[in-house]
């Protein structure tokens, strides 16, 4: 039996034609795609673009989730070795370290109670949190919360919502997907989720940038925080103790006797409890 060149030929043409426009196909869907979800070991369910660099996104994400693997195995056998103290540390509720190896357990739900405007925090320190506000507003300032609890979805969508105003200033979904995590926690590792961190900016100036740290308000609380049983979470210069940069207007809620060592010694929690992000 003879060989037909010629039909061969245009049979590997025609198969080539219909690849190129499946592939066509695939880049346009995957172009529309939105999807809102955690990476669960899979892949990142947020503003995926174009198919090369969605997949980009998911090498980083399961190249962070390996990472985190192996940071928490070695954490798990570090764990014999240390000292009473830090393990008691660890097991009080008021210092539970919540970031990117740290996540929280997907059915965590705190009790909550209202502190003001409708915002809520962990019923067990709420009161805290009002008496630290009251305080500063005898002092004559006037601060107010902009944050307080969220739900996970509540998380997602500021998540989501930040990374496409990077992606609107330009920057691919991967350099977007970086950039967000600088300054917002990924959905199931925010400690606004745990019910014990606050966003606190000034009444006359309400943006989160470093300017804040320059208003009264802002110099008040890092000064007396600690009075309260809160901490400057995200101090200056501990980005790499933290994961994230500074922020002046998040306060996380310790109690008194831990709040006035960690802010006297000038450490982060991670340092506090001898973990890491």
């Amino acid at each position: 039996m003879w060989i037909d060149d010629e039909a061969l030929a245009r049979k590997d043409r025609n198969q080539k034609r219909k690849f190129e426009m499946l592939k066509k196909i695939a880049i346009t869907l995957a172009g529309i795609a939105l999807v809102a979800g955690l990476a669960a070991g899979g892949a990142v369910g947020i503003f995926v673009g174009k198919r090369t660099e969605a997949k980009a996104v998911d090498a980083k994400v399961a190249k962070a989730v390996k990472e985190s693997e192996a940071k928490a195995a070695k954490q798990s056998s570090d764990k014999e070795e240390k000292n009473t103290v830090d393990e008691e540390k660890k097991k009080e509720w008021n210092l539970t370290l919540v970031n990117n190896t740290h996540p929280l357990d997907e059915n965590y739900q705190p009790e909550l109670a209202e502190v003001e405007n409708g915002y809520t925090f962990d019923a067990r320190a709420a009161e805290s949190l009002k008496e630290m506000l009251a305080a500063a507003r005898e002092a004559g300032l006037s601060p107010q919360i902009c944050s307080a609890y969220r739900t996970i979805e509540e998380q997602k969508a500021i998540y989501n919502q930040t990374m496409q105003e990077w992606i609107d200033q330009g920057m691919t979904y991967l350099e977007a997907f970086e950039e967000t995590g600088k300054s917002v926690a990924y959905p199931g590792t925010s400690e606004h989720e745990l019910g014990l961190a606050a966003d606190i900016v000034s009444s006359s100036y309400g943006m989160l940038d470093e300017a804040q740290a320059d208003t009264e308000e802002a110099k008040w609380l890092e000064e007396n925080c600690y009075k309260y049983g809160f901490i400057l979470r995200y101090p200056p210069d501990k980005i790499s103790e933290t994961g994230i940069i500074y922020e002046s207007w998040h306060y996380r809620y310790v109690g008194k006797e831990d709040a006035k060592k960690i802010m006297d010694s000038g450490v982060t929690l991670e340092e506090y409890v001898g973990e890491t992000y």
